[in-house]
């Protein structure tokens, strides 16, 4: 990679950088593009331009490098594990909320970016990186496989325990001193309750 190469890479990712904090301490709508240039060092609006035209182009390809990493942290999760549709589910349930935990401004942006869109545009989710569409297709197997799944619609079950995992990010202080760990097994505890009709045993943490 040639050094005009990376400096521009270097640049974009202090842009998104800088966006994160200033959306997450400010908002969507009380952060500007001015704002984003001052914060990230830049001289001129021709300066940041040159890596996004907008806002809005800033706030797309910051959702689309957080979910890409919530992504490839999701697959490591579950690497190895082999192809049984439970506990797979298990393994990615864990993982999205450990990962909400340990990123919870990345967490707090994704989420709200996809609900507005949902919101405005009637979609059901945001992007194809959307992870929760991968809770949606196992609990499509889960519930032909015989699962006790709660006779609600998939869509509707994940979006109530997406919700729940999202309280549980905002509040994860509200948990008190207990390790990460068994925040994430309590959590996950909860969203079964919430998608299955019947008490289920979860598998240990391999």
């Amino acid at each position: 990679m040639g050094k005009g190469i990376e400096k521009g890479v270097e640049s974009r990712q202090r842009i998104l950088r800088v966006a994160l904090e200033l959306f997450s301490e400010r908002g969507y709508d009380g952060t500007s593009i001015e704002d984003i240039r001052q914060a990230a060092g830049f001289k001129s609006k021709a300066s940041l331009y040159t890596h996004f035209q907008s806002k809005e182009e800033v706030a797309r390809a910051l959702l689309q490098q957080i979910q890409v990493r919530q992504q490839d942290f999701i697959r490591q999760a579950i690497a190895g594990i082999e192809n049984e549709p439970f506990r797979r589910f298990v393994a990615v349930g864990r993982a999205f909320i450990e990962w909400g935990m340990i990123n919870p401004r990345e967490y707090a942006f994704c989420f709200l970016r996809i609900q507005q869109e949902i919101l405005v545009r009637g979609q059901e989710s945001y992007t194809d990186l959307d992870s929760t569409q991968i809770f949606v297709q196992l609990i499509k197997v889960l519930r032909a496989q015989g699962y006790p799944v709660r006779q609600i619609a998939d869509v509707a079950l994940m979006s109530m325990a997406v919700g729940l995992i999202s309280r549980a990010v905002i509040d994860r202080h509200a948990f008190g001193t207990v390790s990460l760990g068994e925040k994430v097994q309590q959590v996950l505890e909860a969203c079964f309750g919430i998608i299955f009709a019947e008490p289920i045993v979860l598998p240990e943490k391999p």
